[in-house]
């Protein structure tokens, strides 16, 4: 049984694979992507090194603190208001540019080119066949590392796990099933992918903003697994030309893994 078992994730894996690497040959070895940069301009490009070399000083800042939290003390309802200031400065201002400028969000970032319906039918598809390699990946890592993985969760997860009161977790499940993924993707998929894009080329972006996505999760173990997720998620970006289907798929996949962690404590 176990062998059969150990066959179908072969094989899970492998479909993954070949699906995603047919995508990015459709990309970037065909350059058949639907994202389009050509309005972004050398005031995008100022603005996107600010919030790149703000992104990594918060990084080296966490990941240089010697300082502990305990999880169980966390104040959930601060953390949720904390993060919507920071995120909604950067995106406000980056909202308000646009629009004095011209560029209407909704088009930069196709926001307008499909119908909900579609989007989420796209997003799960896409989500199911990037699952099996990100949970691969993330089996690997935790084996090399011999990581355990309720004492090495991410620290939103731990804060997750150790709150009893669900009116305290309701901030948490906000926080990473609505902000992260709207959040993120405007920032990481939308404009930082969409700018070096524009000045550096569509690879190198992609593999720039994975690995800044990764880092700013704040979490060695889950470096590869989360640049592996960003990498599916930018090019389920350019495959539709709308930014709303990463947007489906990080929320999809923040709220099955809230679930697996409410069902096994994992």
């Amino acid at each position: 049984m176990e062998f059969v078992q150990i066959l179908l994730l072969a094989a899970l894996v492998a479909a993954s694979i070949v699906g995603y690497a047919r995508g990015f040959r459709m990309v970037y070895v065909l350059n058949e992507g639907k994202v389009r940069v050509d309005r972004y301009t050398r005031l995008d490009a100022l603005l996107a090194g600010l919030l790149v070399l703000f992104l990594i000083a918060i990084c080296f800042s966490a990941f240089g603190s010697k300082q502990t939290i305990d999880p169980r003390r966390v104040d959930t309802l601060r953390l949720i208001f904390a993060v919507l200031g920071q995120w909604g400065v950067i995106i406000g201002t980056l909202i308000v540019l646009f629009v004095l400028r011209g560029i209407p969000p909704t088009t930069l970032f196709g926001l307008d080119q499909m119908r909900i319906r579609k989007v989420i039918g796209i997003a799960v598809c896409l989500l199911l066949v990037a699952l099996p390699l990100v949970f691969a990946t993330n089996v690997v890592i935790s084996q090399l590392l011999k990581i355990d993985s309720q004492q090495d969760s991410q620290e939103i997860v731990q804060i997750f796990q150790s709150t009893t009161n669900p009116i305290k977790k309701l901030p948490i499940v906000l926080l990473a099933v609505v902000v992260a993924p709207l959040a993120e993707e405007f920032v990481f998929r939308g404009f930082l992918y969409g700018v070096l894009k524009r000045y550096f080329g569509s690879l190198p972006s992609l593999l720039f903003t994975g690995i800044l996505f990764a880092l700013m999760h704040f979490h060695l173990p889950s470096l590869l697994p989360l640049f592996v997720l960003a990498c599916a998620l930018t090019i389920a970006y350019e495959m539709s030309g709308t930014l709303l289907v990463p947007m489906a798929m990080h929320a999809l996949f923040n709220s099955l893994t809230l679930v697996l962690v409410s069902l096994t404590g994992q």
